[in-house]
């Protein structure tokens, strides 16, 4: 089933709501039922993000009974395009990928004339250095929440980040923490709520989009390390008092069958400009003028079960990609076509300086419903006396 984005009930209107809880300024609706959470006014307000946490995901691996099921509130879309590098900037940022332009894991930026992997900063195809500084930074930077909630009207809001070492987060405003296991994440989260001070707290985990690109959504593995962080966040959320925990994720994945070289294909590849890039189950395509028709029929009759070749005018009229002012990179960086996976499979192009590489086992980027929906799970914690009198001065 396709799940295209609604931006009224996404990931960036949990941003949203975090905004409106700190008076500051926010783009897109809020969500009534976190809303309702955040008025009863708690002192910590932590954001834990797990990577790939799907709902399909959660439900076929958890027990109903188990903590992060029996927590979940509702379910929300991911941004399109529904994979990381999209995902996550807009919960840096609280807008859209459209306005902030990071759309995926590999963008040709015409600054470098050269395919990019915007977290690497190596060359898509070489795999070799790309520039000096990072240049999705460098051409793309943006301004995070994290500055507006340290100016918070409600006084002495300090804001923390919480990743893995290998993850970049900007600081502008926030202190940030790294941790290598996630037990060690809750305690750094446990420590910053003992505080004296307001905090808000946005933690970035990899897991388990990590194990699931290896094994599969539904493996063992996988299962596994989905029982670890429910065990880790009701261990963490049974120590809290005076804090909201609201656990989401940045997209869902599904599992891929078939993965289908463009490279292999004379009727498409000699349609095109240039490589295809974004994602494997999000390509964007340029197309030379003379051959678009011929590209359009052959691209209907080998792939039109497997992707929906949405025409680059769609994809700005439908707002597919967020609203709000377009930043000038995703201009660039949406092609003449943008092919989202509606099926099992994925999509790759191999140059002659490609190194190998395996296909993953799981992927996410396209509009299914296990890509696009992920949960908004809430948990509440004791409020202090004391913190209710303090509250009230």
């Amino acid at each position: 089933m396709l799940c295209y984005p609604d931006y009224k009930r996404s990931i960036i209107n949990i941003i949203s709501s975090v905004m409106n809880y700190y008076r500051a300024p926010y783009e897109y609706p809020t969500l009534p039922v976190l809303d309702g959470h955040l008025c009863k006014f708690y002192k910590n307000v932590v954001l834990i993000v797990l990577d790939g946490m799907g709902t399909d995901m959660l439900e076929r691996n958890l027990a109903p009974g188990d903590f992060l099921r029996r927590n979940f509130v509702q379910n929300l879309t991911s941004v399109y395009p529904s994979t990381t590098a999209s995902a996550m900037t807009s919960y840096y940022t609280g807008v859209s990928p459209n306005e902030h332009g990071w759309l995926g894991w590999s963008l040709f930026f015409k600054e470098f004339c050269r395919c990019i992997d915007v977290y690497t900063n190596l060359d898509s195809y070489t795999k070799q250095p790309a520039a000096i500084s990072n240049a999705a930074e460098f051409v793309m930077p943006y301004e995070t929440i994290y500055h507006d909630i340290a100016k918070s009207i409600i006084g002495d809001v300090q804001p923390f980040t919480v990743s893995q070492s290998k993850v970049r987060i900007a600081e502008n405003g926030n202190i940030h923490k790294t941790a290598e296991k996630f037990d060690r994440v809750c305690d750094l989260v446990a420590k910053i709520c003992e505080t004296e001070q307001n905090t808000f707290t946005y933690v970035q985990w990899c897991s388990p989009d990590d194990t699931a690109h290896r094994t599969g959504c539904y493996s063992d593995e996988t299962r596994e390390k989905l029982r670890e962080l429910n065990h880790d966040l009701e261990k963490l959320a049974g120590s809290l008092k005076d804090t909201l925990l609201i656990i989401s994720a940045d997209h869902g994945m599904i599992d891929i069958t078939d993965e289908i070289l463009i490279d292999r294909i004379p009727e498409l590849n000699e349609c095109l400009v240039m490589p295809p890039f974004i994602e494997s189950r999000a390509m964007s395509f340029f197309v030379k003028s003379d051959r678009k028709t011929d590209f359009e029929r052959s691209f209907a009759n080998l792939l039109g079960h497997d992707f929906l070749l949405i025409p680059r005018r769609e994809v700005f009229a439908k707002n597919l990609l967020g609203t709000g002012r377009t930043h000038p990179k995703t201009y660039d960086f949406i092609g003449d076509y943008l092919a989202c996976a509606v099926s099992d499979a994925g999509l790759r192009y191999r140059t002659l300086n490609t190194k190998p590489k395996n296909m993953n086992k799981a992927n996410h980027g396209g509009l299914t419903e296990q890509e696009m929906t992920v949960p908004l799970i809430i948990v509440t914690t004791p409020q202090t006396k004391a913190y209710k009198q303090k509250k009230l001065l």
